[in-house]
């Protein structure tokens, strides 16, 4: 009798105490949210991904009735807010927004320290845009056509400026498809990138449309292609890269919500809601308008399909390319 009494009263103590655990998580996700959220971001301010970042951290603020405050962690390609996000506790207080980077990192960097699939849990996409290849004035570069010549004549000017590991993959795939070889130079946003291309400081970049409309009318920068299938809605003056002999780079920037794992379903179906309601305010699609991008609505479920799907392809297409993890 005594010998099997303890076991038995383990056991007991191991439910009553998983039990008060649900309880409290249940307690905690009826009154979610009950302080300030902070939305990290993996890039500087300026940049596509902070713009749209805040543009929802707005729209949740008014309907969750909590102050969404954005945190920027840039730097690593998306790795130190990943990071940071991934330790941080499951109780949505810490979402991120990620983008093509949180999917192309796998494939590009050898050790990551967290895990993409098992670390964070999916809970919204948000938009997606074309990427496009922009070329510093001066350089006179207009066409991929313009890119080879000047390759041949400068060859040491053939920069470009990346700040995440998605548009480094897209530069490189460009790269290997033309035979123009493209020194890569690290930014921590794509704000910051896109400047040092308008002031001359590098020849070229491939960034998410967003990230070049404050240059759009300067006359620094020239759009060199779209990325992408078909021709941009927003930038319909501007040709695809298939168009100029490269069909097989298809390639759109997207940015969608993750939080830590294990975050609880009903704070998840909480947020997701909060999302799609953002989304299709009119406020929000004009504002998302504005930085080219088109609001992109599905379920967390449907969003994690997409994550892994997204990773297996992107290890396609490195492998492809002759790109190996670094």
């Amino acid at each position: 009798m005594t010998t099997h009494s303890r076991p038995k009263r383990t056991v007991v103590v191991a439910l009553l105490a998983a039990s008060i655990f649900a309880v409290t998580f249940n307690a905690a996700a009826q009154t979610f949210p009950n302080k300030p959220i902070h939305l990290v971001v993996p890039t500087a301010p300026g940049g596509g991904t902070d713009a749209i970042g805040r543009v929802l951290a707005d729209a949740l603020t008014a309907s969750l009735k909590q102050q969404v405050v954005v945190d920027n962690k840039p730097g690593a390609s998306g790795v130190i807010a990943s990071e940071a996000v991934a330790r941080s506790p499951a109780d949505g207080y810490t979402l991120m927004i990620t983008q093509n980077g949180h999917t192309v990192n796998p494939a590009t960097i050898k050790k990551l320290p967290y895990d993409t699939f098992n670390d964070f849990t999916p809970i919204a996409p948000l938009a997606r845009s074309p990427l496009v290849l922009i070329a510093a004035a001066p350089s006179g570069v207009k066409t991929l056509k313009d890119m080879a010549e000047l390759a041949k004549r400068k060859p040491d000017s053939m920069s470009v400026a990346s700040a995440d590991t998605s548009t480094k993959l897209a530069a490189d795939m460009i790269s290997g498809a033309t035979g123009v070889p493209m020194t890569t130079v690290y930014y921590k946003g794509t704000g910051p990138a896109v400047t040092d291309v308008a002031g001359n400081h590098i020849n070229f970049s491939v960034t998410t449309i967003a990230s070049t409309l404050p240059q759009r009318t300067t006359g620094k920068i020239n759009y060199v292609a779209v990325l992408a299938a078909e021709r941009s809605s927003f930038l319909p003056e501007v040709p695809t890269l298939a168009e100029q002999g490269l069909p097989d780079i298809d390639v759109s920037a997207w940015w969608g919500i993750i939080a830590p794992a294990n975050l609880p379903k009903s704070i998840v179906q909480l947020l997701n809601s909060a999302i799609r309601t953002a989304l299709a305010d009119p406020d929000v699609k004009k504002r998302l308008a504005t930085l080219s991008a088109e609001p992109w609505v599905a379920s967390s479920e449907d969003f994690d399909k997409f994550i892994r799907k997204d990773a297996a392809l992107i290890v396609k297409l490195a492998k492809k390319a002759g790109i190996e993890p670094e």
